[in-house]
């Protein structure tokens, strides 16, 4: 009896072998093990912090690096994934090409940080405080320097096909900060989510340190020429990076802020624990999609097997969390406080929005490898627009659980659209896999 239910379960168990082989499956793996380890130390550091400051504070803390994080993703030019694209075709300029783009994005950075500080301080209520006076400023424009400078050095350790610098890097990360929250909470004179920022940055310059050098040490004997000349001829390449990775990321950076403007900074401290604890199931799919970047531009071949694989995987997912997230989001969201209960229901609803999101994520990735991406940009600006706008419109109407509902079904909206090419993708891996061609990712 035993022996013919191991002969049942060998195909299953081969399959399962096959989806998690392989060298871009083992890089989103050190990927997905840096978002473990910088959500699950996130989830310590916020609730200390909801411990040991107001949730006013916290509020604001979130609203604040949230901007920091967009302005990033604005001034990183689309040189991160360009980097990984660039590497996945010759890693002999690596060198060269992370210091060229880093100096590019920093400079930008800065001066765009700077500006919209000084906007904060003047112009919004809700969020000076976090900003206040020339040291505010400071950490802002420090800390959107080294956001926007690391979102180019991590994505070229996944074009390298070395995720494990990524990993290490972000550890020290989670660890740093986590370190210097209580410290900086209790020695500031004035908890206004300053000290929670600076915490934060700390945290980032610190395991920047430690990614240069294990870099340094792995590109040894490589020019550190900056090029601006290649980066130049390629810029048309570089946008349409950059307009697919700000059409992505930044809606889900912006929520915080729309919430903390809208409904208020101590109903973003709850918002932002609820999608911390979302995005950390919600980052698979996004990881799983973001290594096939590392395949060559027009490797039909191999982006079959890949989305088969990651669709696949992304799908069980969806499929087990969703009815966890109503049952336990009480549970969960309780360890930070009472004040943070009201945002169960939204983080409930937020949790049916996965599978869409991965679809969207596949989306971007697929067009990327066919060189689709101009037509990508156009679907994916829009959506991340209609995102932001039914996410605000919610948060008027509804407060936290409009902005999850605005936000879950712009999702679901995008993932009708984007449904036809990705699935596409989907049935030509099956087509060839109904007719023997043998390959095991299928």
């Amino acid at each position: 009896m035993s022996s013919a239910l191991l002969r049942r379960l060998e195909k299953p168990l081969a399959e399962v072998r096959d989806a998690l082989e392989g060298p871009l499956i083992r890089n989103a793996a050190s990927l997905y093990g840096s978002t473990i380890i910088t959500s699950f130390l996130g989830f310590f550091y916020w609730f200390i912090a909801a411990r040991m400051a107001t949730a006013q504070a916290v509020g604001i803390a979130s609203a604040v690096q949230s901007a920091a994080q967009v302005i990033s993703i604005f001034c990183v030019l689309g040189l991160s994934t360009f980097v990984i694209s660039e590497l996945a075709i010759d890693k002999t300029q690596a060198r060269s090409l992370m210091l060229t783009a880093t100096v590019i994005v920093g400079l930008l950075a800065a001066l765009i940080s700077a500006g919209v500080g000084v906007i904060f301080q003047f112009f919004s209520t809700s969020i000076s405080d976090g900003v206040a006076g020339s040291t505010g400023v400071i950490v802002f424009v420090i800390l959107a320097v080294f956001s926007t400078v690391l979102l180019v050095l991590d994505d070229a350790c996944i074009g390298l096909l070395r995720g494990d610098l990524q990993l290490r890097r972000n550890a020290v990360f989670a660890v740093g900060k986590l370190v210097l929250l209580p410290l900086l909470v209790t020695v500031w004179a004035a908890q206004s989510g300053i000290e929670l920022v600076v915490a934060w940055t700390a945290g980032l310059i610190i395991s920047m340190l430690v990614l240069v050098l294990e870099l340094g040490r792995l590109t040894e004997g490589q020019s550190s020429r900056l090029d601006f000349q290649n980066l130049f001829l390629k810029r048309h390449l570089m946008f349409r990076h950059h307009w697919l990775n700000i059409s992505i990321q930044s809606p889900r950076l912006i929520f915080p802020v729309v919430v903390a403007l809208i409904v208020g900074p101590t109903a973003n401290a709850a918002f932002t624990a609820a999608i911390l604890v979302v995005g950390v199931v919600q980052m698979i799919p996004n990881l799983l999609s973001t290594v096939l970047f590392a395949l060559a531009p027009g490797d039909e071949e191999s982006l079959r097997r890949e989305v088969h694989r990651t669709m696949r995987i992304s799908l069980v997912l969806s499929i087990v969390v969703a009815p966890c997230f109503f049952i336990f989001s009480g549970l969960i969201l309780s360890l930070f406080g009472p004040n943070y209960l009201v945002a169960s229901t939204a983080m409930g609803i937020l949790g049916l929005s996965t599978y869409p999101y991965a679809i969207k994520s596949h989306y971007v990735a697929i067009a990327r490898v066919q060189g689709k991406m101009q037509q990508a940009v156009l679907r994916t600006m829009t959506g991340a627009c209609f995102e932001v706008g039914l996410a605000a419109a919610g948060g008027a109407l509804h407060g936290l659980t409009g902005v999850a509902i605005g936000i879950t079904l712009a999702l679901s909206l995008e993932a009708l659209v984007y449904a036809p090419v990705v699935f596409g993708v989907l049935r030509t891996a099956s087509d060839r896999s109904g007719i023997g061609e043998g390959d095991p990712g299928y």
